[in-house]
């Protein structure tokens, strides 16, 4: 008898701990949802009351319970030596994409929306280490857009994923 019911407390316990292995990030809202079809995501939550960015030279501080993220996709061909970063996000009017390379390049930027369809393409020749790129972002519909940007030759390329207000 003692030995059946130390099995049940080791294997109680063991589905215990089991269960507690994982965590996911959640929110306490009035309403939200996520769906994902083609590659792309969409999530919204109802109620967010702190969405806002402030910036002080280099600093970028974005408040809000769902923060977008940088990706890399596709196989690079050539070690990467450069990155890139676009703030505020999401943005309202104005989105400024910062470039960190170790050399003047050249680059293409791409804003397509979430069916995939291009509604922008430029291309910006020598961009130095450091240099900010403006995107006026205030003709464009609310909304999920993605942000492609390449080298001319496309052997390296950055998708980011920016949200209009």
């Amino acid at each position: 008898m003692k030995r059946l019911f130390t099995f049940f407390i080791i294997s109680f316990l063991f589905i215990q701990l089991q269960g507690q292995v994982e965590l996911s990030p959640t929110v306490i809202a009035s309403a939200g949802d996520y769906a994902e079809a083609g590659g792309i995501s969409l999530s919204w939550t109802l109620g967010e009351v702190a969405v806002t960015t402030l910036e002080q030279g280099d600093i970028v501080l974005t408040q809000g319970f769902q923060q977008s993220y940088q990706r890399d996709v596709g196989i690079d061909l050539n070690p990467v030596d450069w990155q890139i970063s676009a703030y505020p996000n999401p943005v309202d009017n104005q989105l400024t994409v910062r470039f960190d390379v170790r050399e003047p390049t050249d680059f293409w930027i791409e804003i397509q929306d979430v069916t995939g369809r291009i509604v922008s393409q430029k291309e910006y020749k020598e961009v130095h280490p450091g240099d900010l790129v403006r995107v006026n972002m205030g003709e464009y519909r609310s909304g999920i857009y993605l942000f492609r940007i390449f080298t001319p030759d496309r052997q390296q390329m950055r998708v980011i994923s920016v949200s209009k207000l």
